[in-house]
């Protein structure tokens, strides 16, 4: 997924930075489409929370509309989820509910989905790539 680089010039309307702390409160202007490498994702948006400067993690938040599905995709790296509102579906049926999070391991293969949609926030190191059934 998305590991764009997060600066001091982008402004977010949810962003607040007091120091070195900064905190981000969802606002729905701030959503915009999401991509896995240059294929946009219908129903899909995503809005960059932070990102570690050593550059080991970065954190977004991903909404998935009603009755969307991702493309089969394959993680770089270990990705962490945890479930904001809605309810989030791997591709084998599981169910994942608000106050639950999922890991994926890197190199892991799989599509997501949710029937009535979710909110839930990313942490990964690197994004993941589209792959064609054949290579899943």
């Amino acid at each position: 997924m998305p590991t764009e680089q997060l600066s001091v010039e982008m402004a977010y309307f949810g962003l607040n930075v007091k120091g070195a702390r900064r905190w981000y409160s969802i606002d729905e202007r701030d959503w915009q489409p999401m991509k896995i490498g240059d294929t946009t994702l219908a129903g899909f948006s995503w809005i960059p929370v932070a990102q570690d400067e050593g550059g080991a993690w970065s954190s977004y938040w991903m909404r998935l509309q009603p009755g969307t599905r991702s493309p089969q995709h394959r993680h770089d790296s270990t990705e962490l989820i945890v479930i904001l509102e809605g309810v989030f579906t791997d591709d084998d049926g599981a169910d994942f509910l608000p106050g639950q999070t999922v890991c994926y391991a890197a190199g892991s293969c799989h599509s997501t989905s949710s029937t009535r949609g979710c909110t839930v926030l990313v942490v990964s190191h690197t994004g993941s790539t589209v792959v064609s059934r054949t290579q899943a």
